[in-house]
C-alpha cells in the first residue's frame, strides 16, 4: 500500500502565515549581537587637572581637585594613587590614566604622573559618544613634578 499523507511537518494545517512570520522574525533576532556596557573605574584625571596641583597644597585641597583617591596604602598614608580605566562595551575602545601624589607634613610634596593624562576634551565616558582616539592613551610617560 502506498502512503499518500503529506508528512506532519509539511501539513499546511499545522502552520498559519503568523506563526511562519513569528519563527523568521526570532531567527533573526537571534543574530543580533548582546549589548555590553562600558566600564569606568577609578577616578576621571585630565591634563586640566594635573596643571592645577602645586605643591605645598594641603590634603584637603588635592582631594577637592583630584576627588577621593582609589588607593591608600595604609602602610604609606602620604600616597594617595588615582586610576581612571575606561573599557567600552562594543568597541576596543580604552582609556587609562595614573598619577600619584606623595605628601609629607600634611602638604604635596610630589607629584608623579604613572601614565599619559588625557585633556579633558578626550575624556571617554560611558554612555557617551566616543570622542578622541580610539587606541589606548595609559603609555608610560613617567613624568613627575
Amino acid at each position: 500500500m502506498i502512503n499518500t499523507r503529506k508528512p506532519y511537518f509539511l501539513s499546511a494545517s499545522k502552520y498559519s502565515a503568523t506563526t511562519l512570520a513569528l519563527l523568521v522574525a526570532l531567527l533573526t533576532m537571534s543574530a543580533c549581537s548582546v549589548h555590553k556596557i562600558d566600564v569606568q573605574q577609578g577616578n576621571v584625571i585630565t591634563q586640566e587637572m594635573f596643571e592645577k596641583l602645586k605643591i605645598g597644597m594641603d590634603k584637603e585641597r588635592v582631594k577637592s581637585l583630584l576627588g577621593t583617591p582609589l588607593i591608600v596604602d595604609p602602610f604609606r598614608r602620604d600616597r594617595w594613587d588615582y586610576v581612571y580605566i575606561y573599557r567600552a562595551g562594543n568597541s576596543d575602545a580604552r582609556q587609562s590614566a595614573h598619577l600619584t601624589v606623595y605628601f609629607e607634613n600634611e602638604q604635596l610634596n610630589k607629584i608623579d604622573v604613572q601614565s599619559t593624562l588625557p585633556k579633558e576634551a578626550d575624556v571617554k565616558k560611558p554612555g557617551s559618544k566616543l570622542r578622541g582616539k580610539s587606541s589606548d592613551q595609559g603609555k608610560s610617560a613617567g613624568h613627575s613634578h
